[in-house]
């Protein structure tokens, strides 16, 4: 039952639904819906529920605003060998992300490895997602994003701006791959030394620096917006597949035999847990998705989740 004051279980496929056509109705083209809705999903299931569909309402209301295109024009604005560079025309972050992962696995296809810088990119959600768009071809996948925002009054002009950074890895059939998703920074010096080289990675395509959001304009183009870095990374053009998987089953034995999870294990065992019992929405994020629902004129379909 959806009802107020409650939070709520939905089936996943439930929840992509109520996603998408919410996206949908908010005019952004349904391809693009879909592929947010799928990142959403992702991190819900994987446990990551900040990067789910917690932020759905915050997206709308940058779509509703025009702070985020319904229907960008991407387009590579440069290409060289397994390089390329993507203009992601301010759309949702992670259908921007979704292209540019795509791209960089066609540049690994063609030449063992391949990378996307992104421009006028948005909030990405969850990197780890991202990253592991890159396994279902035997790829190795990593995403980097940042998440410019203008400095506060007094702020420090080197803070770094935060960082999301993702990794996949194939493992073995018979395991769950590797998969890390972690932002930067969340205290301390190394994490501050790793967001800043990050940042300088994700500016690659010509995406902004923090000193950038305020400074007064320069002769050459500098890109509002996320900057992002996508690669992806084939094995076989390293080793035989066949020699790279029992190497991984070999580790992963040897993890066993310590007791150590690797990054990925756990989320697993979360996807598996929600993919039968269903994703608990938490009373806030219920809340939240009502308000949005009932203004988009969707209440029959929000009251039909959990049902």
């Amino acid at each position: 039952m959806s009802g107020e004051g409650l939070p709520l279980r939905v089936r996943h496929g439930q929840l992509h639904f109520f996603v998408r056509e919410s996206l949908k109705r908010l005019r952004v083209m349904p391809e693009l819906a879909s592929q947010t809705a799928d990142a959403m999903v992702a991190a819900n299931l994987a446990g990551d529920d900040g990067d789910g569909v917690a932020w759905l309402p915050d997206l709308a209301r940058k779509l509703s605003t025009r702070h985020v295109n319904t229907a960008p024009e991407m387009k590579l604005v440069a290409s060289s060998g397994g390089t390329a560079v993507l203009d992601g025309d301010n759309g949702p972050g992670p259908a921007v992300a979704y292209r540019a992962m795509t791209e960089a696995i066609g540049g690994a296809n063609r030449h063992g490895v391949g990378s996307t810088a992104v421009r006028r990119g948005n909030r990405l959600g969850s990197a780890g997602h991202t990253a592991s768009l890159a396994l279902s071809h035997q790829m190795a996948g990593i995403a980097i994003a940042g998440d410019p925002k203008h400095p506060e009054p007094g702020a420090s002009p080197i803070a770094a701006q935060p960082v999301a950074l993702g990794i996949a890895v194939p493992t073995a059939e018979t395991a769950a791959p590797l998969v890390l998703n972690l932002r930067f920074p969340e205290g301390g010096d190394r994490d501050l030394a790793l967001a800043l080289a990050l940042e300088f990675l994700v500016s690659l395509g010509g995406a902004a620096l923090p000193a950038e959001f305020t400074a007064e304009p320069r002769p050459e183009p500098v890109h509002g917006g996320t900057g992002q870095l996508f690669l992806a990374f084939r094995v076989r053009a390293f080793a035989p597949w066949a020699g790279f998987r029992n190497r991984m089953v070999d580790r992963l034995a040897q993890l066993r035999r310590a007791r150590i999870d690797y990054p990925g294990q756990e989320a697993a065992a979360v996807e598996e847990e929600r993919r039968t019992r269903g994703i608990l929405l938490d009373l806030k994020t219920t809340d939240a998705l009502r308000r949005l629902a009932y203004g988009l004129g969707m209440k029959e379909i929000w009251d039909s989740l959990g049902k």
